[in-house]
């Protein structure tokens, strides 16, 4: 950026023309009736540059690197624009753009300054977002915000946004439709997944409570007898190859794995061994 015949001494240059990019925003600065570098309007302006104004070479290099900040800044901005941001978020982004460490941080000073990058405020805002748009826990969400940098201390202050009792009303119309998903499963091997589906999405065991509580399951043991008898038959015939006792303790094994219970297994493998 800076005009290749300047001497390393720090002799004063004068500015002989500052002259509008057809790039929006983008100034061209002649030395000496010579091209040497161009800059922003924000360095511009912030450092009241005008014609033949005298400039030394350390001001010069000073200029450039509040440029390369002013360019790290719009880069962040463009990042910003379309949501919000944690800090680690623009930090990895602007990382990708090869901005040194030392400018990344003037950057995000600068936006905490505008408040446009807040840790705290984002993830108060995302966990509403998440409460409306997803059907998962608190649990879920903290690990989110955890990857994208979020301090615990952070979280923590920002967990009042989280509504228990929607969530669980949430809970409880996925819960009517596991019941129709798992409804060919054994009664105790349904709620077992149910309750699988809802501790990966991060509810507590708390709100998985509240929600098996209030809805019902209804056990139909006449469909689970049937279900039971198939099981059994399709398992005997499947270890029919293995000696007698051995046979029936596998086909017990695998029914009970299933979630049946041993007292009806036994009732109706004793059927099988007559």
């Amino acid at each position: 950026m800076v005009y290749k015949s300047l001497s390393k001494d720090d002799c004063a240059l004068k500015i002989t023309k500052i002259q509008l990019q057809k790039r929006k925003g983008r100034f061209n600065i002649y030395i000496d009736g010579k091209y040497s570098f161009s800059l922003s309007e924000d360095v511009l302006v912030k450092y009241h540059l005008f014609k033949d104004q005298e400039l030394t070479s350390t001001q010069i290099e000073n200029l450039s690197n509040a440029d390369e900040t002013a360019k790290a800044h719009s880069k962040a901005l463009t990042y910003l624009s379309s949501q919000l941001r944690t800090e680690k978020e623009v930090t990895d982004y602007l990382k990708k753009h090869d901005i040194s460490p030392e400018k990344i941080q003037l950057v995000l000073e600068k936006l905490r300054y505008e408040k446009l990058l807040d840790d705290k405020k984002y993830a108060e805002s995302y966990i509403r977002t998440m409460m409306k748009t997803s059907d998962k826990g608190f649990k879920v969400i903290r690990n989110n915000l955890r990857s994208k940098g979020v301090l615990e201390k952070t979280i923590e202050d920002a967990e009042k946004e989280y509504n228990s009792s929607y969530m669980i009303q949430k809970g409880i119309a996925l819960a009517k439709k596991y019941e129709r998903q798992y409804s060919r499963y054994p009664f105790n091997q349904k709620i077992q997944k149910i309750k699988q589906r809802f501790l990966a999405k991060g509810f507590s065991s708390e709100e998985l409570r509240a929600i098996t509580d209030s809805v019902d399951f209804g056990r139909n043991e006449d469909a689970e007898k049937q279900l039971l008898q198939e099981q059994a038959t399709k398992l005997w015939h499947k270890y029919h190859s293995t000696i007698p006792k051995q046979r029936y303790f596998k086909v017990k094994q695998a029914l009970y794995r299933k979630g049946f219970s041993l007292s009806e297994i036994e009732t109706v493998l004793a059927n099988f061994t007559e």
